[in-house]
């Protein structure tokens, strides 16, 4: 990630508070709208974050973000997750650590090997990555994150909606 994407995710973070995680989510979104996917599902309340179509493959995220090199799965993302599965998706983590080298990992999720409700480190989940996902992301969220931060921190998650609206492969959930 350029020095400058983590400075504005930097002061996103600190202007934001908790509801930095949800405004990234819809940053996310946005960035992989502009790499042109099938279509795209963004949920804000309940159920998997980001629901994907992408070359005729549907891939479902929960979105994480963390400060630290570690997440931690909840049993809602794992119900969530297992749900992708049997509906079809490839599910996947979609983590952002806070760490200055920190990029997109996508990480494809297989039910029982994840602990609920236990620090995860990024390097137990490196064997899952997807990096052809994370390539795809990678310039197009840096480009989001340049334009859109000011939306973000001020307009909130109704500005980043607004902008969300634009793109014909967004659908509502």
């Amino acid at each position: 990630m350029k020095p400058q994407t983590h400075a504005k995710l930097i002061e996103l973070r600190e202007k934001t508070g908790k509801e930095y995680g949800k405004l990234v989510q819809k940053l996310l979104a946005i960035a992989l709208l502009e790499t042109e996917v099938d279509r795209l599902v963004e949920r804000s309340i309940q159920g998997i974050d980001l629901d994907v179509m992408i070359a005729g493959q549907r891939y479902g995220f929960e979105v994480k973000t963390c400060e630290e090199d570690e997440i931690r799965l909840g049993a809602k993302d794992h119900e969530g997750l297992k749900r992708q599965i049997a509906e079809g998706a490839e599910p996947y983590l979609a983590v952002l650590g806070g760490g200055l080298l920190a990029e997109w990992a996508f990480v494809r999720y297989h039910p029982g090997e994840l602990p609920t409700g236990k620090n995860l480190s990024f390097f137990r989940l490196r064997p899952y990555r997807n990096r052809e996902l994370e390539r795809r992301v990678r310039a197009a969220f840096e480009q989001t994150i340049e334009r859109h931060t000011t939306t973000a921190i001020y307009d909130r998650q109704s500005g980043l909606d607004k902008l969300l609206d634009a793109y014909p492969a967004r659908k509502l959930a």
